[in-house]
């Protein structure tokens, strides 16, 4: 009877094992569908998100640039922007406390890649990243929003700690400002994507474009442009703020969540969720879009 009983604990021990070590290699790391570049180790290894938005991190007289993905962090993030944080050097990062800031949990994962910029959920905390990319899947809770696009150097060799101004790019900027955009007669600052549907959407303002919208779904305005654009729709989680294009025809603007299939065009930069719904909920608007 011992013996049966030794030698069952025994097999429950080696399949505790066995499942620890699956679960182990389950877990979702930095690198899991991220594009990278492997050619040139003294730069980020992750490559930018092509028309993400790019960002100017001000450490003292030091400019670090970067582009912030289109996560649902990092477009918290950017209607912060300008945003100062608070950031101290460590053996492989420059990290700080900072406010919390919504994010998909199946976003978080293991570990960095170098050059990534982070928010990770435990604290929270804001972080850049620059070494130890091979050591770094024993740290969970992360989630990448962004990365920096000059060489590794230029953050590794900074010390101490430093109080970040975080601004749009002024080339982002000046993007930005060529179309103007108003919610009745509330003007709005929106960080236009780069893509031929916006592109289309400029010509259009340039005699300008008034756009009855109606309310939808609790979550939503949405009304006809009168003509459709080019599209490229791809399933897309919004949040408010967010600016798509629907069906080739239709402009539709957040301020709640939707899954669906859109074509993004910008996001409203300058106003919180709260001030979204304040804009939208309370009946059908005009949504006015001219050239400056």
């Amino acid at each position: 009877m011992k013996r049966t009983m030794m030698m069952l604990l025994a097999i429950l021990m080696m399949l505790s094992v066995c499942m620890t070590a699956s679960a182990e290699s389950g877990k979702r790391v930095a690198k899991d569908d991220a594009q990278m570049q492997t050619d040139d180790p003294t730069m980020p290894t992750r490559l930018p998100l092509e028309n993400g938005t790019k960002i100017l991190l001000h450490f003292g007289d030091t400019v670090i640039p970067g582009v912030l993905n289109d996560s649902e962090t990092a477009r918290a993030l950017i209607a912060k922007l300008p945003y100062t944080q608070h950031m101290s050097r460590y053996s492989h990062d420059f990290c700080g406390v900072t406010e919390d800031l919504p994010y998909n949990e199946e976003e978080e994962h293991y570990g960095w890649l170098n050059g990534d910029i982070d928010y990770a959920t435990d604290a929270p905390y804001f972080t850049i990243l620059f070494e130890d990319q091979d050591e770094s899947e024993i740290y969970g809770s992360q989630v990448n929003i962004g990365v920096i696009t000059c060489p590794l150097a230029d953050i590794a060799a900074l010390n101490g700690s430093y109080d970040v101004l975080i601004e749009l790019d002024e080339s982002e900027k000046e993007e930005a400002s060529m179309m103007q955009m108003k919610i009745n007669d509330t003007p709005v600052t929106v960080a236009w994507e780069n893509n031929e549907s916006v592109s289309a959407l400029k010509d259009l303002a340039m005699s300008g474009l008034t756009i009855q919208m109606s309310m939808y779904g609790g979550f939503e305005q949405v009304g006809s442009i009168g003509q459709r654009l080019p599209s490229h729709d791809v399933q897309t989680s919004t949040s408010a703020g967010d600016i798509v294009l629907y069906s080739s025809n239709q402009l539709v603007v957040f301020y709640g969540s939707n899954s669906w299939s859109y074509t993004r065009l910008g996001h409203i930069t300058d106003k919180t969720s709260d001030e979204m719904r304040m804009l939208l909920s309370n009946g059908d608007v005009t949504i006015t879009i001219s050239m400056k």
